[in-house]
């Protein structure tokens, strides 16, 4: 098993992140998931979050063709970079997303939030990138470059 983090405090202490290489897109469309779409998360990083209404595909941008000639209805904001937060945290730690989500709020950041079972990740419009590294690089005191 993974060790990890179990409060705030020792998270922040060891706390790296990085882009994900790639460009990625947020697909919704209104039919459950096939097979087919489902084997668009086979390469990572990916998500998916089922609805009774909706289905959400986060998916790299070079996947989204073969699910548009799926779901030619499906609504997609592309052009999305991926956030990961490198240190694995207990679900007893409070706060972690709420401390770097304001301050991407208060920069004015527009953010959509991935929980992994250890691992939190965000995504935004690559247009923010710079300004999302200047904030994380304030708040989590590193820089991956």
């Amino acid at each position: 098993m993974v060790p990890t983090h179990g409060n705030l405090e020792s998270a922040l202490s060891q706390m790296s992140w990085r882009f994900e290489p790639g460009t990625f897109a947020l697909l919704g469309f209104l039919a459950p998931p096939s097979v087919a779409d489902l084997e668009l998360l086979s390469v990572p990083p990916a998500q998916i979050v089922t609805e009774a209404e909706q289905t959400t595909l986060l998916i790299p941008s070079d996947r989204v063709e073969e699910a548009l000639r799926r779901h030619p209805e499906a609504e997609v904001e592309g052009d999305l970079i991926w956030v990961r937060f490198d240190a694995p945290m207990s679900w007893d730690v409070v706060g972690f997303l709420a401390l770097v989500t304001g301050h991407f709020a208060a920069a004015g950041i527009p953010i959509g939030a991935v929980c992994g079972f250890r691992r939190d990740h965000l995504f935004l419009a690559r247009r923010h990138q710079e300004r999302a590294r200047a904030v994380l690089t304030k708040v989590l005191a590193c820089d991956p470059e």
